[in-house]
């Protein structure tokens, strides 16, 4: 597998697909990671990952499905084809929040603030899911946070 990026998200998920991967391959653009030091360390100590820094993917090619990708080294300049048979890309989250700047409280990476019920600071309001302000960014606990947000707002319409 190769997973694209340097941040927390990035760094969580090569760590993750080592439990169903023979191998992962770290592709980052810079030489340093933008994550938090136990994410490095916990990827960095995995012996299935392996990096591959100042690089960004410039293809992928298969007949049917994903055989490989081209990756090129920044610095040189230099292409090489990588087989894999998966690709995940994680950079740049960017929640889709925009409409909601006056309306609910925002952190400074525009994510929505709630509490452990997924109420806002609106009465009423409630959110789940990748928009609100958390650490893991899972379809699993999007899904949980769904299930939390709809028994709070059925909590909050019955009083």
């Amino acid at each position: 597998m190769v997973v694209v990026g340097g941040g927390n998200s990035a760094l969580e998920e090569a760590v993750a697909l080592t439990k169903y991967a023979t191998k992962v391959t770290i592709v980052h653009q810079f030489n340093q990671f933008q994550a938090f030091e136990h994410a490095i360390q916990e990827a960095t100590k995995n012996p299935k990952i392996e990096f591959v820094m100042e690089s960004e993917l410039r293809g992928f090619y298969g007949n049917g499905q994903l055989e490989k990708v081209v990756i090129e080294h920044l610095p040189t300049g230099n292409k090489t084809e990588h087989k894999t048979d998966g690709t995940f890309i994680f950079v740049g989250y960017q929640p889709n929040t925009e409409s909601l700047v006056d309306l609910v409280q925002l952190n400074n990476r525009n994510e929505i603030v709630v509490d452990n019920e997924m109420k806002t600071n609106i009465n009423g309001v409630f959110a789940a899911g990748d928009c609100i302000n958390k650490r893991y960014r899972q379809v699993t606990t999007a899904v949980a946070e769904g299930t939390i947000a709809a028994l709070s707002a059925s909590e909050y319409l019955r009083n």
